[in-house]
């Protein structure tokens, strides 16, 4: 799952079937709830000076997993609370959006087919969170069986902060081996990704371009009654902002990490 730089939403219900590995890797159906907390912490650096930048974000979200089809799986991810605090205090206004909703159609192996959720239009700021949220579930292209890896590339565009923002992830996952998590077997697996970004727009500032890069990397546990059962991840982001106005240049250097539980 995990994130990238302003994501609000990371990994969630990854579900492993009770079949035999030979027979490959597919999401289950049901229902599960998740509390997702994020630190970010890194400066921002503009005409040489800089400042330190944090903030803690909370969110629990409930994704629902239904097969529609026997190659089609839907997903819908229901928001049910989100809170933030940064230096100046709480985030005022993040109630609006409870209650969003995002639904996508994957392959029983995770690659989406399609996504629908709130747009910016609609619900100001809601294309950053619906992203966040439609994101989390990786392609599993292989059994999940000790040692297996494979490298999975998604490429996409996305609106932020009024941005079109192109952006390319390169991932590799590897099963480093089968553990208890209480007292459910799972499967323990790694993943390290890279992703670039660029992008530009209009934002409240003006027209703006934007470049960026990510490396992360994080480990999550599944059940082998297809269940996530947490998991944790770290993120390095860099990102340059160049105001078309005056040539001004914003430079924001920021570390994530982010700790997924599994409530019910």
């Amino acid at each position: 799952m995990f994130s990238r730089a302003n994501r609000l939403a990371l990994v969630m219900s990854i579900a492993l079937p009770a079949i035999a590995i030979a027979q490959g890797f597919e999401y289950a159906t049901g229902t599960s709830q998740y509390r997702i907390t994020q630190k970010t912490s890194g400066t921002r650096e503009m005409m040489g000076q800089k400042q330190e930048i944090s903030a803690t974000a909370n969110q629990v979200l409930t994704a629902a997993i239904e097969r529609p089809a026997k190659d089609t799986l839907s997903m819908t991810v229901t928001l049910d609370s989100i809170a933030a605090v940064t230096p100046m205090g709480p985030a005022m206004g993040l109630e609006r959006f409870f209650g969003l909703k995002v639904k996508s159609k994957m392959s029983p192996a995770g690659r989406v087919y399609s996504l629908d959720g709130p747009s910016d239009e609609t619900l100001p700021g809601a294309s950053q969170v619906t992203d966040g949220i439609a994101s989390f579930l990786p392609h599993i292209k292989k059994p999940l069986a000790n040692g297996t890896t494979w490298a999975d590339t998604t490429t996409t565009q996305v609106k932020q902060m009024g941005m079109d923002v192109d952006r390319k992830v390169i991932a590799t996952y590897n099963v480093a081996g089968d553990t208890t998590v209480g007292a459910e077997k799972a499967w323990k697996l790694t993943r390290a990704s890279s992703t670039m970004m660029s992008g530009s727009g209009v934002t409240p500032n003006g027209a703006v371009t934007m470049d960026g890069s990510s490396k992360s990397s994080g480990m999550f546990f599944i059940s082998q009654k297809g269940v996530l059962l947490g998991g944790e991840s770290a993120e390095d982001v860099n990102i340059k902002l160049m105001l078309a106005a005056n040539g001004m240049e914003i430079g924001v250097v920021q570390n994530l990490t982010t700790k997924v539980e599994k409530v019910k």
